[in-house]
């Protein structure tokens, strides 16, 4: 599995826009990540827009996923 393929999962799983995924990933960060940078991380590996979704992005969409099931 890509990391493209496991960051949209934790998107499809969450139910969660690309625009709040990309907050979530801010929030975690502290760091600015916009929803263009997520659009770019899911876009097609063929288009010339595409970049390659990185470990952290993930890591830290699954670290505030998990924060936001333990305050719910």
């Amino acid at each position: 599995m890509t990391n493209q393929d496991k960051f949209l999962a934790l998107i499809e799983q969450a139910n969660i826009t690309r625009a709040e995924a990309a907050q979530f990933i801010a929030e975690e960060t502290k760091r600015p990540c916009s929803w263009r940078t997520v659009q770019s991380w899911l876009a097609d590996p063929s288009l010339s827009s595409a970049r390659g979704c990185p470990d952290w992005a993930i890591a830290n969409l699954e670290a505030h996923l998990k924060y936001l099931r333990r305050i719910a």
